[in-house]
């Protein structure tokens, strides 16, 4: 119907003059009347062509924003930087602590280290020690090493989170990462001595590294050593000590 109106209205303007009398008609105002009212309801109704459109076109994933140090896309990791006190560039450092863990030579020992914090919480508890299970600092035992003037140092640490990453591995024997992936870290693989007792895990520590200050006084705890690889057991090997790296993507 207004395609109608609207064609009625061209063809007499155009094809025909148009004079004072024409306009003074009867159905020149009622087409005028026809026009206006179409007019005001195209004015308050939604652009449906446009409202589909914006539906159907995909868009860019919002943006997070690091305030202190990036602006990156979605996704994020957490990972301990053993060793060190801060955590890289591009990561927000959540606390700083310090690594403890099971004695070195303790049969029931536990295998993993912790990077406590320095503001432990407690809830209800009894008092004296219970002596089920202990925890200790960690120490360097890396005396005639790369490392050798951390030794009996104590060991400190960071929880670190890094923006616009979903994975995040460690790989032993290599300082550098793949090619696509980003390097948070790179230092020495250590774990407990074999002779002792205590299980441990192996963990990538810092290239920088750091100690506790004032620490020094080989009070033993929870030890690390650095590794190397055993020959003629078909594994890449060398008496040197093994590096690793920690890599996000």
């Amino acid at each position: 119907m207004f395609a109608l109106i609207i064609f009625t209205v061209i063809f007499l303007t155009d094809a025909v003059e148009v004079t004072d009398e024409d306009i003074n008609s009867p159905l020149f105002s009622y087409l005028l009347a026809k026009i206006q009212q179409l007019e005001s309801k195209i004015m308050v109704r939604p652009n449906i062509r446009t409202t589909r459109q914006t539906t159907q076109k995909p868009t860019k994933p919002p943006v997070v924003t690091d305030n202190r140090q990036c602006n990156c896309q979605p996704g994020v990791v957490t990972y301990v930087r053993w060793g060190n006190s801060t955590c890289p560039y591009g990561a927000d450092t959540i606390y700083s602590g310090v690594v403890a863990g099971s004695w070195y030579d303790h049969q029931g020992a536990a295998v993993d280290p912790l990077c406590l914090p320095p503001n432990p919480q407690y809830l209800k508890s009894q008092p004296r020690y219970q002596n089920w299970v202990q925890l200790y600092g960690a120490e360097y035992h890396t005396a005639n090493t790369p490392l050798d003037h951390s030794a009996d140092r104590n060991v400190p640490c960071a929880l670190c989170q890094a923006y616009g990453r979903t994975n995040k591995i460690m790989i032993p024997s290599r300082y550098e990462c793949p090619p696509g992936w980003n390097t948070e870290y790179y230092g020495y693989l250590m774990a407990g001595y074999h002779g002792h007792k205590a299980a441990t895990q192996f963990t990538c520590i810092d290239n920088n590294v750091e100690q506790i200050p004032g620490s020094g006084g080989n009070t033993d705890g929870k030890i690390f050593h650095t590794v190397e690889a055993h020959c003629n057991h078909f594994i890449p090997c060398s008496d040197k000590e093994l590096t690793c790296v920690v890599c996000t993507k």
